[in-house]
């Protein structure tokens, strides 16, 4: 009988609501059941094709299961995490509950490394996710083509675009030893090759900086949109650094710099 007045005094907008949230919990759960339904298909049609005997070397990762994955690799892996960034458009890095995994695995003292493409950095909502980011502890560096979308978590795994270079494609997970450590070398090489991201209390006319940027092969477009100065201003400085170091051309610039310890000998970027 109390159960029944309860029921009558209760509001039936409350009701609904509670009703409502209660079937959106339901349906989000078989939205993942279903995309880990569909993974494991993916995965049984790429057992079929391997070899018989051979070891798999990655396993194949949906689109819809990628944000599940992800969070678990976050909650339960050791170890720096490197992220090698290409797009903000696409990527299960973006929904906001894996922001804030990432953000507690900082917070428990895993470090965080990221490369960011030049071209993120030219744009607004770029500058202001890398912003967030740093302000949390992220080290970020720039390049003007990061290899490619994936993540190494710690040295036990990684989790990359299947297609190489295509952020909208699906995703796979590796843990293969080798090829673990085959990214780990391959971001930190991009790493220590990258530029770091400028601040608005740094100098960014200096000599040394503009030789750098030299030494690493970029072009003079590349160079005055990341020192955020004219064309002309960059082809000036060039030519003042040719005259003050007796060089020219830009090699000689780089070798004569190198000689002097002011930056590391010339080098393509990548």
């Amino acid at each position: 009988m109390a159960d029944d007045v309860q029921f009558l005094l209760t509001d039936p907008v409350e009701t609904l609501q509670r009703v409502l949230q209660r079937e959106i919990g339901r349906a989000d759960r078989r939205k993942v059941e279903l995309a880990e339904i569909g993974n494991a298909l993916l995965q049984l049609a790429k057992e079929r094709e391997r070899p018989e005997g051979g070891a798999p070397v990655w396993d194949p990762v949906t689109a819809e299961l990628a944000p599940s994955l992800l969070g678990r690799l976050l909650d339960t892996t050791d170890g720096p995490l490197r992220s090698s960034v290409i797009s903000l458009q696409v990527g299960p890095g973006l929904e906001e509950p894996i922001i804030e995994r990432a953000r507690r695995r900082m917070a428990r003292g895993m470090p965080q490394r990221s490369i960011y493409p030049m071209s993120l950095y030219d744009q607004p909502e770029g500058r202001q996710w890398m912003q967030g980011w740093a302000a949390v502890g992220e080290t970020q560096r720039i390049c003007l083509d990061p290899p490619s979308d994936f993540a190494v978590f710690g040295e036990t795994a990684v989790m990359a675009v299947a297609e190489w270079g295509n952020a909208e494609s699906n995703y796979v997970l590796i843990r293969d030893p080798m090829l673990v450590q085959a990214f780990i070398h391959l971001f930190d090489r991009v790493f220590d090759r990258a530029l770091p991201v400028p601040t608005d209390s740094e100098e960014t006319d200096g000599e040394l900086r503009l030789l750098r940027l030299l030494s690493n092969g970029y072009k003079d477009e590349a160079i005055a949109r990341y020192l955020g100065c004219s064309l002309r201003t960059v082809r000036r400085r060039i030519a003042m650094l040719l005259a003050r170091h007796g060089a020219e051309t830009r090699f000689q610039l780089g070798v004569a710099a190198a000689a002097q310890c002011l930056v590391n000998p010339p080098r393509t970027p990548m």
